[in-house]
């Protein structure tokens, strides 16, 4: 226990944030804008216990085709999808079952080939899986049924 309380503690020195009226890569890598962290809040907001899925994934496609290849998006927030998609196909909206699971096996698809640059993880083969395991025998897809499940 001595051993680690005494042990250095590690920092990351970020450099000052930029004004607003000066703009650089370094600084667009490490601070994100106003309005995409806003975005950000309201498509975790809309996630969050499925409340509002359809407009976090809009605001979710609007990031990946206008923020696309910078950090903020990672493989976490498609992860989040994956598993909003599933649950949205299997619990709060069954009727539309093929459409979620559709828009779940696509998202799995573009991080498996890396369109992204974002790529599958353990929780993301796991979200997969637990998906095909428990509902493979429900869905028939032509395409995704024999490509995923």
């Amino acid at each position: 226990m001595n051993g680690f309380l005494k042990r250095r503690t590690l920092y990351t020195i970020l450099p000052t944030p930029l004004p607003d009226d000066r703009a650089s890569a370094l600084n667009s890598f490490y601070f994100t804008d106003s309005p995409t962290q806003d975005q950000l809040a309201v498509m975790d907001a809309c996630l969050h216990n499925l409340y509002d899925v359809p407009r976090a994934k809009q605001i979710f496609e609007q990031l990946r085709t206008t923020k696309s290849h910078e950090p903020l998006l990672e493989s976490r927030i498609y992860n989040s999808f994956l598993e909003a998609y599933i649950h949205m196909a299997f619990v709060k909206e069954p009727e539309d079952r093929t459409l979620w699971v559709e828009d779940a096996c696509h998202l799995y698809d573009l991080m498996e080939k890396g369109t992204d640059r974002v790529h599958p993880t353990a929780s993301t083969y796991a979200i997969m899986l637990l998906a095909w395991r428990r509902y493979a025998s429900l869905v028939s897809l032509p395409y995704y049924s024999n490509h995923f499940f």
